[in-house]
């Protein structure tokens, strides 16, 4: 795609498309066939966070670590991991691995918001 074309955006858990997506259907009314199943796959699987708490869960998660890049915090947000095994998974494809003090770390932080 060209340069002209690409928007900058920035990554979004799951529980800011769910508040995003339903602010636009009030505003709009009606929503594309997409933002439709965008919505309920978003009711359906972010129902423990709000937006607010889940934009607070993203800001602390970056700072237990910094292997915990943005991406790795939303996946973390979406999936609230409650084992050490859920975080491990979570990188596992990368280079590198967690020590136990961060995957504490990691599983505290979330388990407050649960």
């Amino acid at each position: 795609m060209p340069e002209e074309h690409q928007s900058e955006g920035r990554l979004v858990s799951l529980p800011e498309v769910r508040a995003l997506l339903e602010a636009a259907e009030r505003e709009r009314g009606e929503l594309s066939y997409e933002q439709k199943l965008a919505l309920e796959h978003a009711r359906a699987f972010a129902v423990k966070l709000d937006a607010d708490k889940a934009m607070e869960l993203l800001d602390r998660l970056t700072k237990v670590s910094p292997k915990i890049t943005p991406p790795y915090a939303v996946k973390i947000a979406d999936l609230l991991p409650t084992h050490p095994d859920d975080v491990r998974t979570i990188f596992a494809k990368e280079r590198f691995q967690l020590d136990a003090d961060e995957i504490s770390k990691i599983l505290e932080t979330v388990q407050t918001y649960l």
